[in-house]
């Protein structure tokens, strides 16, 4: 694990209020540096690594109808993070014209749960990703 990026993510998580609410984090942010395999889709097979995760999302978010993918972390649960502890995420904003049960596709490799949405927005999510004319939100989650 990267400490420098694993301090610098808190770090900005934190600024933008993740001690109490769930902020959004560019697929960068989330996975450079890290490798701690329990910070995301917590309930996958133990066959299913962090870096299929990693794979399948920057390919989802490569697909010509998405416009971003952004991990939604969870509130941030440590004062202070141990060495070989991420910020957790028990989900994605998918910002796309494709419907859930298309996304879903998408991401079965990850093992993901049926999709929510579509949706406007994710107005809860501090700094949700924008979402474009004719676009909406889909939420992917794990178990």
């Amino acid at each position: 694990m990267d400490l420098a990026k694993q301090t610098a993510l808190i770090d900005h998580v934190r600024e933008r209020g993740g001690a109490r609410a769930q902020v959004a984090v560019t697929l960068e942010q989330f996975f450079d540096g890290n490798d701690c395999e329990w910070c995301i889709a917590p309930n996958r097979p133990d066959d299913l690594t962090l870096e299929t995760v990693r794979t399948v999302l920057f390919e989802l978010r490569d697909h010509p109808e998405v416009d971003d993918v952004r991990v939604e972390l969870d509130v941030l649960e440590f004062a202070e993070f141990p060495d070989d502890e991420w910020p957790y995420a028990s989900g994605v904003a998918v910002i796309t014209t494709l419907q859930p049960e298309e996304v879903d596709a998408l991401t079965a490799a990850a093992d993901t749960e049926p999709s929510g949405g579509p949706a406007a927005g994710a107005e809860w999510l501090v700094d949700a990703p924008a979402v474009p004319d004719g676009h909406h939100y889909v939420g992917v989650w794990w178990d």
